[in-house]
């Protein structure tokens, strides 16, 4: 600070404020001065937040004290109660936000005094808002029909500025139907009528309104106006009689009739005297029609209704479920989604408030994994009824603790597994495995890993292998090219914060994300979270380059995306972004030397792989191609069979399956085809049932999963079909609930975003999840066995599962520790972690084993370990050839029956060496070498 004198008075929220007048502070000088604030004493303030309008009802609203370091304090869902302490003597500023759509935000200004206090807060329902049901909107004021066809009405004028040729007449001129929504008599400047070269420069100007009282001024009306390059057509306002006039509202291509207009005149609430004009100008251009205008005051009439308010909690654990749909099947319209709220600490999740007319209404509550529950509940007029919701669901308990077993080379053990189902509605586990856990083995893969594909319980073409058949036949489950009736497999999820389509959707770590897409105005680069447990979406760090229809997945915990139309760039974007949830950070990577937009895009042994898409005018293409993330290079791969784009890709066990897609020129295709990064072909699959494109996709439980789309026709389609690979058959989902194309699809099987209609860009929010689809991963562990693979439980229920470990099905024959995980999963709703499982393998009582160190002689008269080097084993029984690893050792377990052995050692550049080792029981025996130099 500058040198000088100063005043400092120090304040905090609830404290008294010190003040120290005329502190010093020196040139150059530095000053430090501890305060110690001591607090004030506070008071209680109480009251009712309640519906402010005509209804009356208590009202779930939150609200912050301004400058208060504490968090929002919220009222009471059913009876509107809340309580805040407050410093007393202060004045304070209180702001009121309901939970309730269609009320206004108000702020109500308090001094807090010495003594407890009341302060009831009616809110009032937004008079503009669509989201207050339970009130009908009312104009008060004249209607003006222009029914006289020979001159202004009574009250009106026609001004024209100078050389104006066919200003505004009310006889219709040109001899049109009235097209603005009315009917008879309209007002019309027709300059297609008068033609070239005149010239409209017309204003019609209403008669002196006061607004005197009158809360919400209006004005509205009936209009027809085609845009058409140069005209303009403003709404104004005077309050000075005409003299000067003040925009309310320009009209563009929001117009064209017949459409409806209700235009507020906030600005001059409470204006005595107030003049508006239709103000025209053109030359040669189309015409400008109005009726029905009303100006006057806007108020809402309350509709007999109530409201019914209450949580949807489980009933095992008493956690709120958030996302659960409450809804009156028999009343369209009738239903609410559950919501989390965090920010309340007296109110759980899975909260929920519904408008509801008066009288008695069978409301279902349901969400996925949950017995849905029915009850009659009685909308009561201007009264908030509370009616909650406890969801049975089965639940399973069983220890998930590490199991390890010990077994003799050649015999087997088992583990018993106790599963009990503790929940209140009927459960069915099923078991898989995944390979691979903590094996110990140093030498080649002691069993084999064989792809295990689970079949289902409940738009670029590609093409596949199966069983060494190249295979092109027709899908099983035919199906007819047009959208079908939802059923209630899929369930709604909690929208997206902003409508999107062209997103892109993947989960991680039990998360959906979405990112980029086109909003229906521009290209953007949000990212949003879900959080299915909260049914919450969170919105993370933006990616610095927008852009929709990118190629995209996770690999090792980090979110890439390539290509794409980047609004930043005007065309392809070859940029390669990457996106770290950790640090909720972005980065970048190298760019894609062939980028398009609209690509079948999946992720295979850690890298990202993208095939066919649109350029920046057109849209079919065989290029494909493969980013390897931890070299940093991309690289070209077997080109696709077909020009293709918007098809459905997803990676399954060792393979790469697409399905459907365009050829160009939006022409949907049906094929399907199967990629195999081992030999870089593609082989064919049978066709998808129907032509389909811009379809969501993902891959889980063995399968490639489409839904919606635009079939034949530029048909909208709501259709899904599942391909089982291990079959080489298509079978029908069933029918998502909303018909979209160009959408995001995520394990799950979640449909995210997306439009809505097949012709124009309409993203929409909505977002419905198919449960049941959720596992990946899976495989084949040769050695591990289970007595059933799915165990189906009514509630008190107990089941035995048991494990058989296996040793004769080792490839290897040797003893070693051996790893698996076995995956567990349910149609509950609690997830289970997978169960470590280890096989210790030891040699049965007559083997032995030789073990030793290769060295080779060096150059400078030193000895180093061969690494590499061959030791042949021979005696009666046979011969096993071995390679030394890289520290130069090798081992291997036999029969001491086989003795005697004849060991051969030999490398390139070295002499070989043959000596005789016999074998003792249990005993390991050492057969160091060194070999000298060739």
């Amino acid at each position: 600070m500058p040198a000088g004198t100063y005043d400092i008075d120090v304040e905090a929220f609830g404290y008294a404020t010190i003040s120290t007048p005329e502190v010093v502070i020196a040139d150059g000088a530095a000053l430090t001065r501890s305060y110690a604030l001591h607090t004030v004493p506070s008071r209680t303030i109480t009251g009712k937040v309640t519906d402010g309008s005509g209804h009356g009802w208590p009202l779930y609203a939150k609200i912050v004290v301004d400058g208060s370091p504490g968090g929002p304090v919220w009222t009471d869902p059913t009876t509107g109660v809340y309580s805040v302490t407050l410093p007393q003597n202060r004045a304070h500023t209180l702001r009121i936000t309901t939970s309730l759509p269609g009320y206004e935000e108000v702020a109500r200004h308090l001094a807090a005094g010495t003594s407890a206090q009341r302060l009831d807060i009616p809110v009032p329902a937004d008079v503009w808002s669509a989201g207050a049901p339970t009130y009908a909107p009312r104009l008060t004021g004249p209607t003006q029909e222009f029914t006289s066809t020979d001159s202004a009405p009574e009250g009106w004028s026609v001004v024209n500025a100078e050389g104006t040729q066919g200003g505004w007449a009310f006889d219709d001129p040109g001899s049109r139907p009235n097209t603005t929504g009315g009917d008879g008599g309209f007002a019309v400047v027709d300059s297609d009528h008068y033609g070239y070269p005149a010239t409209q420069d017309s204003s019609m100007v209403s008669p002196r309104f006061d607004f005197t009282g009158v809360a919400a001024p209006e004005l509205a009306f009936d209009t027809d106006l085609v845009p058409f390059l140069g005209q303009t057509a403003d709404l104004d306002a005077s309050t000075d009689d005409g003299r000067t006039w003040k925009n309310v509202r320009s009209l563009t291509d929001d117009a064209a009739g017949p459409t409806h207009l209700d235009v507020p005149l906030a600005a001059y609430a409470g204006k005595p005297s107030v003049r508006l004009r239709f103000h025209y100008t053109a030359s040669y251009a189309l015409w400008w029609a109005v009726d029905n205008v009303v100006i006057g005051g806007r108020e809402l009439t309350p509709a007999p209704s109530g409201l019914i308010t209450g949580t949807v909690t489980d009933a095992n654990t008493g956690t709120g479920l958030a996302s659960a749909a409450v809804t009156a099947r028999d009343e369209p319209g009738l239903s609410t989604i559950t919501a989390a709220t965090p920010d309340d600490p007296n109110l759980g999740d899975g909260f929920f408030t519904l408008t509801a007319p008066l009288g008695r209404h069978a409301l279902t509550a349901s969400t996925p994994r949950y017995t849905e529950r029915t009850r009659t509940v009685t909308a009561r007029a201007d009264t908030v009824v509370a009616s909650s919701w406890k969801l049975a669901a089965g639940q399973l308990s069983l220890t998930t603790d590490p199991i390890e077993a010990t077994a003799i080379l050649g015999k087997r053990a088992t583990h018993q597994l106790t599963v009990t189902n503790t929940g209140g509605a009927q459960a069915t586990l099923t078991v898989a495995e995944r390979a691979g856990s903590g094996g110990t083995d140093q030498g080649a893969p002691l069993h084999r890993v064989t792809q295990r594909l689970l079949p289902s319980s409940g738009t670029d073409g590609h093409s596949a292998q199966i069983d060494g058949r190249t295979t092109r036949t027709a899908g099983r489950a035919a199906a007819p090219a047009a959208a079908g009736p939802s059923g209630d497999a899929w369930k709604p999820v909690a929208d997206l914060p902003t409508a999107i389509m062209d997103n892109a959707v993947d989960t991680y770590d039990g998360k959906v994300y979405s990112a980029y897409g086109y909003d229906g105005e521009d290209d953007t680069g949000d990212l949003y979270r879900l959080t299915p447990d909260t049914g919450t979406w969170t919105r993370l760090t933006s990616s610095p380059h927008p852009r929709r229809a990118p190629a995209h997945g996770f690999i090792d915990g980090k979110f890439y995306a390539a290509g794409g139309w980047g609004s930043s760039t005007g065309g392809i974007d070859p940029g390669l972004d990457i996106y770290d949830p950790v640090r909720n950070t972005w980065n970048s990577g190298a760019k894609a030397p062939k980028a398009y937009a609209g690509s079948g895009s999946t992720v295979l042994d850690g890298k990202l792989y993208t095939i066919g898409g649109c350029a920046a005018t057109s849209c079919g293409t065989t290029d494909a191609s493969v980013y390897d993330p931890r070299a940093n290079r991309w690289s070209e791969i077997a080109p696709y069979p077909e020009p293709i784009a918007w098809q459905s890709c997803a990676a399954i066990g060792t393979r790469i399956y697409c399905a459907g897609g365009e050829s160009g020129g939006a022409v949907a295709v049906s094929s399907a085809y199967v990629y195999n990064p081992a030999t870089d072909t593609w082989s064919a699959l049978p066709d998808m049932p129907i032509p389909l494109w811009g379809a969501a996709c993902t891959a889980a439980n063995g399968l490639l999963l489409i839904s919606s789309g635009v079939t034949d026709d530029s048909q909208l389609t709501n259709q899904g079909f599942a391909l089982d690979p291990a079959t080489a058959t298509w079978d029908a989902l069933p029918h998502a609930n909303t018909s979209t194309f160009r959408s995001g699809g995520a394990t799950g099987f979640y449909k995210v975003g997306g439009t809505v209609d097949a012709y124009e860009l309409s993203p929409t929010t909505t977002v419905e999840l198919l449960p049941g689809y959720d596992w990946v991963g899976l495989s084949e562990v040769s050695w591990l066995g289970e007595s059933t693979k799915k165990i189906t439980l009514a509630p008190g229920q107990k089941a035995q599962l048991t494990l058989t470990l296996d040793t004769t099905a080792l490839e290897v024959a040797q003893p070693s520790d051996f790893g698996a995980r076995l995956a567990l999963f349910t149609d509950t709703p609690y997830a289970l972690p997978d169960i470590p499982v280890s096989l210790h393998v030891s040699p049965p009582r007559t083997w032995g084993n030789i073990s030793g160190t290769i060295l080779g002689a060096t150059a400078t008269g030193g000895t180093a370990p061969l690494p590499g080097a061959t030791v042949q084993i021979d005696s009666w029984a046979g011969s096993h050839t071995l390679t030394t690893r890289p520290d130069g050792t090798f081992g291997l377990w036999l029969d001491t029956r086989d003795n005697p052995l004849t060991v051969i050692v030999a490398k390139d550049g070295y002499r070989p060496t043959v000596a005789t080792v016999r074998l003792q029981k249990a005993v390991t025996v050492t057969h160091n070498v060194t070999l000298k130099r060739s």
